[in-house]
């Protein structure tokens, strides 16, 4: 795995899952045939769901570029916090004043994933333990180019007028053949 910067474009963030409980998001083109990075990612959490994709940056100074800090799938809660290098992990929460999620080792095996810290503004390494990191993201309603998810309205239920009288003109014209069928029998009786 290997951190990179990408140039403005369009690109495709695509989660593969792996026997951890981990994430692995690979980061292409918008065809799928160019991999630019993989990177590793832990279950982030946000309070309101919205109805597009959300991804959210980590604010630096002039002149570096803004690093991925989260994704959220569109109507989803639980997203993908991504992980940087210990290193580059160092100088963004230094930058940004916020703790950001940090690996050693690269991962090589799926089945042996790397260990994941959290490197604090003050160089500080805390054991990772699944939690919000930011009040301020978890409450978030829209996030990036985001809108909210509205619950549904719900309407009265009014079905719409589909049936055609035809039908009950047919039935009201037997109805009254058969009641006059019955006059005539009992009148013929009577006679």
């Amino acid at each position: 795995m290997g951190v990179v910067s990408l140039a403005a474009g369009t690109y495709v963030f695509r989660l593969n899952d792996s026997q951890s409980a981990r994430h692995i998001v690979q980061v292409t083109n918008e065809r799928g045939d160019r991999i630019y990075t993989t990177i590793l990612a832990i279950p982030d959490y946000r309070l309101n769901p919205t109805s597009k994709t959300v991804m959210y940056f980590s604010e630096r100074p002039a002149g570096h570029p803004p690093a991925v800090k989260s994704w959220f799938y569109p109507g989803d809660n639980f997203g993908h916090r991504f992980v940087y290098p210990k290193v580059q992990a160092m100088q963004i929460a230094q930058e940004v004043q916020q703790p950001v999620p940090a690996y050693t080792a690269p991962v090589i095996e799926p089945e042996k994933p790397a260990e994941v810290k959290v490197v604090t503004p003050e160089k500080k390494e805390e054991v990772y333990t699944a939690q919000t990191f930011e009040k301020v993201d978890a409450t978030d309603t829209a996030g990036v180019e985001g809108e909210a998810v509205k619950a549904p309205q719900v309407a009265e239920a009014k079905l719409p007028k589909t049936a055609s009288p035809v039908y009950l003109i047919g039935m009201l014209g037997l109805m009254l053949m058969g009641v006059s069928l019955l006059v005539r029998r009992v009148s013929m009786r009577l006679q």
